[in-house]
């Protein structure tokens, strides 16, 4: 069909967490050496619009909340438009929680949480 299929975004994701995260300082393999882990509860995926192979899509991610041992990042991948008038491709609601050595949920400490809010990074 020449385009991406859905799946797809789930790794574009993944990828915008991790980057996001290592900006803010907090290298997700650092926090797996440490026993704790961010296991993706649920994802929310709304589909805007159709991307092509091997188009140019920018991942944009941030946190919006972390409450307890949840953590809510928001993406949102865009055709970059020239003019300033992106196209959003995909936004989605990915709800983690914070993992312990036990495999039992734990809150994030106030000083992760601290790191992690911001304003979305491209």
């Amino acid at each position: 069909m020449g385009r991406l299929h859905h799946s797809v975004f789930l790794v574009y994701f993944e990828m915008g967490r991790t980057e996001y995260l290592r900006e803010r300082g907090v290298a997700y393999a650092d926090m797996e050496r440490t026993g704790q882990y961010i296991a993706i509860v649920s994802a929310d995926i709304k589909y805007r619009a159709a991307a092509r192979y091997d188009e140019a899509l920018l991942v944009e991610t941030w946190v919006e909340e972390i409450r307890g041992a949840r953590i809510f990042f928001k993406n949102r991948v865009v055709r970059p438009d020239g003019g300033g008038a992106d196209t959003v491709i995909a936004e989605a609601t990915i709800c983690g929680a914070l993992i312990g050595p036990d495999g039992r949920p734990r809150r994030f400490p106030e000083e992760a949480s601290t790191l992690m809010l911001g304003p979305p990074k491209r």
